[in-house]
């Protein structure tokens, strides 16, 4: 395997249906309370879009553009990183027969040299791995989680 290759994964199960967890990414209320901001109507196919790291006026703005979406199945969307390349990530919402949902989330397309990549991939792995666990809690308990704020 190259290590252009390398992809940034994270997964897990969330007791309750694949509406109500694509709800909570789609939903730009909804993702605000566990992860980054947003001021949009909601992902639409074929937008691009701002969101925040943070929720004032100066709060830090990214892109991304929504290339893919399936009502509660997957999410597909191109960010726009600090060095200004792009990766691609996809969330997947996998039903199990009890009604569950696994959730998947994977970014690829990293660019630079090895160790700028795998440097990445960790650090968004790590991330990605923090926003699950904040979806779940959110989802499953309302609980809200405020992993982007609180990043080390």
């Amino acid at each position: 395997m190259s290590i252009r290759n390398l992809s940034a994964k994270a997964k897990i199960r969330i007791r309750r249906s694949p509406p109500e967890v694509f709800a909570a990414f789609a939903d730009a209320e909804k993702m605000s309370k566990f992860w980054f901001s947003r001021r949009d109507d909601g992902l639409v196919e074929g937008e691009t879009l701002m969101w925040y790291l943070g929720a004032g006026p100066d709060a830090y703005s990214f892109e991304i553009q929504v290339k893919e979406i399936r009502e509660a199945k997957r999410i597909v969307i191109d960010w726009q990183g600090l060095d200004g390349h792009y990766t691609q990530v996809a969330w997947e919402f996998e039903e199990e027969d009890d009604g569950d949902t696994v959730l998947t989330i994977e970014e690829t397309g990293f660019s630079g040299d090895e160790e700028s990549i795998v440097a990445q991939v960790v650090d968004s792995a790590r991330g990605f791995n923090q926003v699950i666990v904040a979806a779940k809690a959110l989802v499953e308990h309302g609980i809200e989680l405020n992993v982007v704020a609180d990043h080390a």
